[in-house]
């Protein structure tokens, strides 16, 4: 009883069919298609995205370097960071710029098993503007101004200028001129810039040798600009004053003051600031003098004006 059992159950397992055999993986990267070279000050630099996948559509798992070739000889070799991540690498380029050069990459598995060989990039490398000098910043009208001057390094190629808010950071700015405004900030706040020099060439731009770099406060401590024109035109009941719109944007109002002498002291007509350019004084007496100063929406108050005798 027992063998027939036995012979039945071989006889029900010979029954089943076998599956067709599965192809192995070919763990082969894909190439890199979309290197780029270009030019970044004194360096050029090598953008490139890792592969996803094997050429067998199994994930690229187990990538583990890139080799950097040019004419066809390997110049570098760097760590994958990740399959389908951007990556790069910067090769200085000394103190001559020299003739074009085209560059491929091939990436390699911790197996040993090596890519095609990547898309070719080349670049030309030209001169560059130095870095620019005498980078400074000052707040003021609800603005954060930096000004700067050209590079004393090839200051001809300087065809224009980017600005890099760092922190907090913004969209780079081109600008044409060695100035830049800033409105885009909150008072108190500290924002790190840095401007570098750019050279046209062949319809795109290239940095310049390094950028330099600004660490500002947005506090206003400029004071607005001494007021002019002062004049005096005495009345039965007193006399008005009149003065010179200051041009500054975050005024808040304006200051008289009264004195019995030009080198007398100044004291303020009323506590409260003036906030158009005329004012009527009922306590007028000929002989007094009159100032004006200006104060800020910060508090920053400029100088008085220069002392005016009544009539």
């Amino acid at each position: 009883m027992r063998h027939a059992v036995l012979v039945l159950f071989l006889l029900l397992v010979g029954c089943g069919k076998v599956g067709d055999p599965l192809p192995p993986f070919i763990r082969v990267p894909e190439p890199v298609s979309d290197l780029a070279a270009r030019q970044n000050g004194q360096n050029l630099v090598l953008t490139w995205t890792n592969p996803a996948k094997n050429i067998d559509g199994s994930a690229a798992d187990d990538l583990a370097r890139v080799q950097i070739f040019s004419n066809n000889a390997v110049i570098g070799t760097v760590n994958v960071n990740a399959p389908g991540r951007a990556q790069s690498y910067q090769i200085p380029l000394g103190s001559a710029p020299g003739p074009e050069r085209s560059f491929s990459v091939q990436l390699e598995t911790s197996r040993g098993k090596l890519s095609r060989i990547s898309n070719s990039a080349s670049v030309t490398p030209v001169e560059v503007p130095g870095r620019v000098t005498a980078l400074r910043a000052l707040v003021d009208q609800r603005r954060i101004t930096l000004q700067w001057d050209r590079p004393q390094v090839h200051p001809e190629l300087a065809n224009a200028y980017l600005v890099n808010r760092m922190d907090p950071a913004e969209e780079p700015q081109v600008v044409s001129d060695t100035r830049y405004e800033d409105s885009r900030y909150q008072p108190g706040r500290s924002y790190s810039y840095q401007v570098t020099a750019l050279r046209n060439v062949q319809g795109g731009t290239v940095p310049g040798i390094e950028p330099a770099a600004i660490t500002v406060i947005a506090e206003d401590k400029t004071p607005p600009q001494v007021p002019t024109g002062l004049d005096i035109v005495p009345s039965d009941t007193g006399a008005f004053l009149s003065w010179n719109d200051n041009s500054e944007e975050d005024l808040a109002g304006y200051r008289v003051f009264r004195s019995e002498s030009a080198n007398g002291t100044f004291r303020p007509i009323t506590e409260r600031l003036n906030p158009t350019t005329g004012f009527f004084d009922p306590g007028y007496r000929p002989g007094v003098y009159y100032s004006v100063s200006v104060v800020d929406e910060f508090g920053n108050e400029s100088a008085r004006s220069a002392p005016l005798q009544a009539p």
